[in-house]
């Protein structure tokens, strides 16, 4: 079981404020919002905004405002269970966030089921804060990866997003800064398929999503995938999904109409 003992969101302190706790007997999560200085190991490190440290009971937790005033959000809660212990974070170590903007997301999600009282607010809570600390987990991974590593997945990453901008090899090899045939060769390795392939896969995956969800023709699913020609569209939706687009769309209507004839 999960419970939260206090969270707050922008908690705003004069230059000067210092914090130090070694008698806590909950785990403290805090996400810095402006630069800090963090005692840790024996050493005090400056630390940028959207740090985090993740503090386990009675372990000292110590920080202050650097170069002027200090801001951070911060959860405090009990739990006896062990999911936080299954996952490679360093406890009182300051890590970069990966996605600062969904540690963000979250935090605001969970002072909003904190202060409410919806019937389920407290398994909410338990299950956001463990997103929590596998976006910290996320964040540990990343920051041991090479540049190169780091830059394929935020390619890979743009590619999932945004399938109907015209890639080119050349502009992704520009991107990691390899050469077009390396970063074909690294690209397979780390994905298990060709970057062009990756986003032809894509752009049939949205297609078949417009296909399903909308009315529009094939010629205008063809545009916002990313497509100059309807034929080359519809030649490229076939080899992958081994049907027309009209076809695909027949064939989802029928099965979305089979559970109305029973």
């Amino acid at each position: 079981m999960v419970d939260i003992n206090f969270v707050w969101l922008n908690s705003v302190h004069e230059p000067g404020f210092n914090y130090f706790d070694d008698l806590h007997d909950w785990w403290l999560l805090v996400q810095t919002k402006s630069f800090a200085k963090v005692r840790t190991d024996g050493a005090e490190v400056v630390v940028p905004p959207d740090t985090v440290m993740l503090y386990p009971p009675h372990m000292p937790a110590a920080y202050e405002a650097y170069d002027g005033p200090y801001a951070n959000y911060y959860v405090r809660f009990y739990t006896d269970e062990d999911f936080i212990e299954k996952v490679n974070i360093p406890f009182g170590k300051p890590i970069a966030l990966r996605s600062p903007e969904s540690m963000d997301n979250l935090f605001n999600v969970l002072v909003k089921e904190f202060f409410s009282d919806f019937a389920y607010s407290q398994q909410s809570m338990g299950m956001i804060l463990r997103l929590m600390v596998m976006k910290i987990a996320e964040s540990v991974e990343d920051n041991s990866m090479t540049e190169q590593q780091r830059a394929l997945i935020n390619l890979r990453y743009d590619i999932q997003t945004r399938p109907d901008y015209q890639w080119t090899v050349n502009e992704m090899a520009q991107r990691v800064h390899v050469s077009t045939g390396y970063l074909q060769s690294i690209y397979k390795k780390q994905f298990g398929v060709s970057c062009m392939q990756d986003v032809l896969n894509r752009r049939v995956d949205l297609a078949k999503e417009y296909l399903q969800s909308s009315a529009y023709s094939s010629q205008k699913i063809a545009q916002l995938c990313g497509y100059q020609s309807i034929e080359h569209f519809c030649r490229q939706f076939k080899i992958i999904a081994g049907m027309s687009p009209l076809q695909y769309r027949k064939l989802v209507l029928a099965k979305q109409k089979k559970p109305d004839d029973n």
